[in-house]
């Protein structure tokens, strides 16, 4: 019964959609690679969750119980290297740097994409992967857990795999359920990343797996109300590893109310965005941050999560303060102790003074609402950053 409940709750959000004018993606009728060697960069920006998502429906898929809605955040980005050959005997992965070997769960959830890539464009030949989660400000390696890292590279991988296997035909590298489809195993939460913007996942738990498609909900009407929104992110690191996060949540209390309620919630935030009212959508994002650690914290006696730190909780008391002195600003946190504020650009910097009183150790950056996953040239100063990668695994 709740199964059939979510599927009617998706199919209504999307009915919803194409009232409002917006169009749903479709894949391609063939999706045979055209060819099975070259080489890519590509770059995507990692996600910070307003309507959070916890529990895979289809772990091997990665697909959700229910959808969720999400903003780039372009503060950081990933930059990717693919290059598929048939001389290679296996699969290479490097990241930051540094080449993760083959039991790494990092590597087994790259190659999982892969294979599905792979299997979708019936090809076999192996590929050499080079990524970098990079701090736009300084160019540093980002640090920190509940960053959404993981989405912008399952992103960025995908465009640059779709740019190799089928020519850098427009029909394909523009087809965003595609590049949907081909991000989303190795994190879900690819699927927001690539199309950029605030983007909502539809999803519910016996979707096909190729029916499952990211949407973008902003737009050009909407443009200079995005353009004044801030994203202020306080990096904190943890050894939480999500996959064990989405586990647990669905032996919480509280897990099927809050599937169950996210209909109402999708529909509220989309008109919300529309009528550019910032206020609510900070009130439903930081509720829902709320809601997401709750049952996160009560999976089972055995089995719970207290992802926080006293540093991310110190911060939650901040922002309530700031907002008794009417600074617009609400926090937002996914599965790790990290904090992304939401704020309009004028409060910006009264916020990172009151930050910087609490803990002047705390690492800060500040970025917009970020585009799409995008294709980059060699000659770009973003894939200029894995020139030396590129020496070390001798594929220059």
């Amino acid at each position: 019964m709740l199964n059939e409940l979510l599927k009617k709750d998706a199919e209504e959000i999307s009915k919803f959609l194409k009232k409002k004018g917006i169009l749903i993606p479709s894949l391609p009728k063939d999706l045979k690679a055209i060819k099975e060697e070259g080489e890519a960069f590509s770059l995507a920006y990692p996600i910070q969750g307003l309507l959070k998502y916890h529990g895979l429906a289809n772990k091997e898929h990665r697909t959700a119980n229910f959808p969720s809605i999400s903003l780039n955040n372009d503060a950081f980005y990933t930059v990717t290297y693919v290059k598929f050959s048939k001389k290679y005997q296996k699969d290479s992965f490097m990241l930051n740097g540094s080449e993760i070997d083959s039991k790494d769960q990092r590597y087994l959830r790259v190659s999982h994409q892969l294979d599905f890539i792979r299997k979708y464009s019936k090809i076999g030949t192996k590929a050499a992967i080079i990524s970098r989660n990079i701090i736009k400000k300084n160019n540093k390696t980002v640090l920190g857990k509940g960053i959404g890292t993981s989405a912008s590279a399952g992103a960025a991988i995908a465009h640059a795999c779709i740019s190799i296997i089928y020519n850098n035909e427009f029909n394909y590298t523009s087809n965003l359920n595609l590049r949907g489809l081909f991000s989303r195993y190795l994190a879900g939460s690819a699927i927001r990343s690539c199309v950029g913007g605030i983007g909502l996942w539809i999803s519910h738990p016996n979707i096909e797996p190729t029916e499952s498609f990211g949407i973008r909900l902003d737009t050009k009407e909407i443009q200079s109300f995005i353009d004044d929104i801030d994203l202020i992110t306080i990096s904190l690191q943890s050894k939480i590893q999500t996959d064990k996060a989405h586990e647990i949540a669905l032996l919480s209390p509280f897990y099927n109310s809050w599937m169950k309620s996210r209909k109402n919630q999708i529909i509220k935030f989309y008109n919300a965005l529309i009528d550019e009212n910032f206020e609510i959508m900070g009130e439903m994002t930081e509720f829902d941050t709320l809601q997401l650690h709750a049952i996160t914290m009560t999976g089972s006696p055995d089995k719970n999560l207290i992802l926080w730190t006293p540093e991310t909780i110190s911060i939650m008391h901040l922002t309530r303060d700031l907002r008794k002195q009417g600074i617009p600003v609400y926090f937002s946190i996914d599965t790790g102790p990290s904090v992304v504020l939401l704020t309009r650009t004028k409060f910006t910097k009264a916020i990172i003074e009151n930050l910087i009183n609490l803990n002047d150790n705390f690492n800060i950056n500040v970025g917009k609402i970020g585009g799409p996953s995008k294709l980059l040239k060699k000659t770009s100063p973003e894939a200029k950053f894995l020139i030396d990668d590129l020496i070390n695994l001798k594929l220059t």
